[in-house]
């Protein structure tokens, strides 16, 4: 299997992935610094796990089953070797790069706010703890996983542009809605957003979770819904990767 891996990575050397990977993240966590303020430590995975995120994840698997895609699969098809390791070598890169991201943006948010803090002596009206955050950053990435089988497959089936446009309307239409709802473990575009409630204490629209807000309910900070969640998410990631590898394998003895 690290054969698959690392011949997988190597296919993007020359790319703009890695300059993709840290860009998106730093533009967020500056973005948020400069225009949220007070917000930032908030705002800055809201705006990430709500908006720059999905896009990034799109982008990402866009680059990754694109690069085949363009020609056909010939290239891969071809070769005499387990469709379902390349298949699974895809997913591995994009779990790798998006985790990555996650890091980076987690990383820069804490050392940006205790830059903040200490020398330009601003005060948070929501300052999460520093082991608060790097629960968002793990949190983030195990319930979006699900999103680069799902991602891989669209590509796959209708290419890169229109897997960015379904992807992208399907996440922004229904992820905040959704999530505010008793039944959001069903849409696993909706679990990240739920999950950051107790743990950020923000609701998905970027408003502070305190009575009072429009969306507000007691029910968005239970910590029991963050082990649900995570179950749930990791289940759909089972479900898309279980599926999208039979449908890849199965596409070799139908040429």
């Amino acid at each position: 299997m690290s054969r698959f891996f690392k011949a997988e990575q190597l296919k993007y050397r020359h790319t703009h992935l890695r300059g993709i990977t840290v860009f998106m993240p730093l533009l967020t966590v500056f973005l948020s610094a400069w225009l949220t303020h007070s917000y930032f430590l908030v705002d800055s995975y809201n705006w990430w796990y709500i908006g720059m995120y999905p896009g990034f994840l799109g982008i990402l698997c866009g680059m990754i089953g694109g690069k085949d895609k363009g020609k056909k699969n010939h290239t891969i098809w071809s070769l005499p070797c387990d469709m379902r390791k390349i298949w699974d070598a895809k997913l591995l890169v994009g779990a790798m790069v998006s985790g990555l991201s996650v890091i980076i943006v987690v990383f820069f948010t804490i050392l940006a706010g205790k830059g903040m803090e200490n020398v330009l002596h601003m005060q948070f009206l929501a300052a999460p703890s520093v082991g608060a955050q790097i629960l968002a950053g793990v949190v983030m990435w195990l319930t979006t996983l699900w999103q680069i089988p799902f991602c891989l497959f669209l590509t796959q089936k209708v290419g890169a542009f229109f897997m960015f446009l379904i992807h992208m309307g399907l996440y922004s239409v229904l992820s905040v809605t959704v999530s505010l709802k008793s039944w959001f473990l069903f849409f696993p575009g909706a679990i990240t957003a739920r999950l950051m409630c107790p743990i950020l204490k923000v609701l998905p629209n970027g408003l502070l979770l305190q009575p009072g807000q429009m969306t507000y309910s007691p029910q968005l900070a239970r910590m029991e819904n963050l082990y649900l969640g995570i179950l749930a998410a990791l289940i759909w990631f089972g479900l898309f990767w279980w599926g999208s590898r039979r449908w890849f394998e199965r596409q070799v003895d139908l040429k």
